[in-house]
């Protein structure tokens, strides 16, 4: 952790959160799920649109049924894709089958959708808008003690949208961006690894 972000509460939420794949069964409180809400919906989005949905999964047999088309669809790409993986990012992509295999059991699935009516046209202001409300939802139940996993599972053709927009009755004019797995961590997790800012960071020029 960077030494400006130990002492201030909130920058230390942002320094140590960290993908969470693996949760204890134990239910989320409803008021939980309520303020991590509140907190996305309190991002700024390109011309003030507000573009953003949440739709919140808490039924077993719904995430099962969604479990099964995503997990269906992720597969797919694995086995396209898995033998040319180098073993250090197939580690990384083996947590993330065990967790979309397991979506029915996860206490939590949130799906970040964009309301096309009432955003913007570009496809970057459309993003750009849904993605910061994403990451205050993330920051606010990692400061409550919930961890996240971000995916983009349901949120293209190849990812299963259309079929996870029949099971769940999403009309046609919303755009699945981003489906988030939410609940207690089942262990202690270290800060994530990151670059030095200096490696990545330039000023007034390259």
């Amino acid at each position: 952790m960077g030494d400006s972000l130990g002492a201030n509460p909130t920058l230390q939420t942002i320094a140590t959160m960290r993908s969470v794949r693996d949760f204890k069964p134990d239910p989320v409180d409803d008021d939980k799920i309520r303020t991590v809400l509140e907190a996305a919906v309190r991002a700024p989005s390109s011309s003030n649109s507000q573009p953003w949905e949440f739709l919140v999964l808490r039924d077993a047999k719904v995430k099962r049924r969604v479990g099964e088309v995503v997990s269906a669809r992720w597969h797919a790409l694995m086995d396209a894709g898995m033998a040319k993986m180098p073993p250090d990012r197939r580690r990384i992509y083996d947590g993330a089958t065990r967790l979309v295999d397991h979506t029915g059991t996860v206490p939590v699935v949130i799906l970040a959708c964009i309301d096309l009516n009432r955003a913007s046209k570009s496809e970057e202001a459309k993003y750009g808008s849904i993605y910061p409300a994403v990451e205050n939802l993330m920051l606010a139940a990692w400061s409550l003690g919930l961890g996240c996993c971000i995916t983009t599972h349901g949120s293209s053709t190849a990812r299963g949208e259309a079929e996870v927009k029949k099971v769940l009755g999403v009309p046609e004019s919303i755009k699945v961006a981003a489906m988030i797995y939410m609940g207690y961590p089942s262990k202690k997790h270290r800060p994530p690894i990151r670059a030095a800012v200096d490696r990545v960071v330039h000023y007034d020029a390259w």
